[in-house]
């Protein structure tokens, strides 16, 4: 019997065949069982919540104006104690219990109450700034003294958004607001702009505060480029250009100024500022930003 050989190069092209065949047969299966990976791009939407916290500043008002106000009598006291009970949980009613007794040599009145902040601690806890002025008079057995103290302190409450609301500790001092220094800079005028250029813008300026708080939006239209310009209608009357500066701008001139007018109605001296951009347009000057 003769043995068949089978060839080197038919071994090869079936080996050849088979992994096409297995590649195809991959290539398909992939097609159907891969994940469609491909970047997607998320857009998230930041909302902001805006809280009312009316009921919560009015919360604190009328406890504040409770809580700081007394007299040295047994009855008012017990009358005090009693309101504080619409505000206090009953731990905090104990603690206060004693903080003024009916011998105190003082009477307290409170006079203004301004909530200064309202800060969330929680989604159901706020911590609420304020301050607070008392009319004190006090009685050291020989005669009345009064005075007024201000004072600022923090408050935490806690609402569960439903129109309940209650204190849920004891006041803390606080520091009143101070006045930040602020050190103006003396401005000086732009030595680039010449002497003729200042009277022209002076002397427009003059004419249209002069007409200004009396005048129509469409005559106010001459000297103003903003077309949302308000009309004031009021009894103002110009009385000078106290100071101005000038300065150079990219479109033309910028300009500082302090505008007399006085007030008919209630006889004050109103020194108004304003910072102005004026152009040049066809030999007119205007006002160009937003007024």
């Amino acid at each position: 019997m003769k043995t068949k050989k089978i060839g080197l190069r038919r071994k090869t092209t079936t080996g050849l065949w088979l992994l096409l065949i297995g590649s195809v047969l991959f290539g398909v299966y992939k097609n159907f069982t891969a994940i469609d990976q491909h970047t997607i791009h998320e857009e998230k939407i930041i909302e902001t919540k805006v809280e009312d916290t009316h009921l919560m500043t009015s919360f604190v008002e009328d406890f504040v104006n409770v809580y700081y106000s007394w007299e040295p009598n047994k009855e008012q006291l017990e009358k005090r104690n009693e309101q504080l009970k619409t505000y206090l949980p009953e731990h905090l009613q104990q603690l206060n219990q004693e903080m003024i007794r009916s011998d105190i040599p003082t009477k307290s009145t409170v006079t203004s109450i301004k909530i200064l902040n309202v800060t969330p601690i929680n989604e159901t806890d706020y911590s609420v700034r304020y301050a607070l002025k008392q009319a004190i008079e006090e009685d050291n057995g020989k005669k009345k003294e009064n005075r007024e103290v201000t004072s600022a302190f923090s408050v935490n409450v806690r609402t569960n958004h439903n129109n309940q609301i209650s204190i849920l500790s004891n006041p803390v001092f606080t520091a009143l607001p101070k006045k930040m220094t602020i050190k103006e800079e003396l401005a000086q005028d732009d030595l680039g702009i010449d002497q003729e250029t200042k009277e022209e813008i002076k002397e427009f300026l003059s004419t249209f505060f002069k007409i200004y708080p009396t005048a129509k939006k469409t005559e106010l239209g001459y000297y103003v480029k903003d077309q949302n310009i308000k009309e004031i209608n009021k009894a103002y009357t110009f009385s000078e250009i106290q100071t101005i500066n000038y300065f150079k701008s990219k479109n033309g001139v910028k300009v500082k100024v302090v505008v007399i007018y006085l007030d008919k109605e209630t006889k004050a001296i109103l020194p108004l500022e304003y910072e102005l951009e004026l152009q040049k347009v066809e030999s007119k000057w205007r006002i160009t930003n937003e007024f």
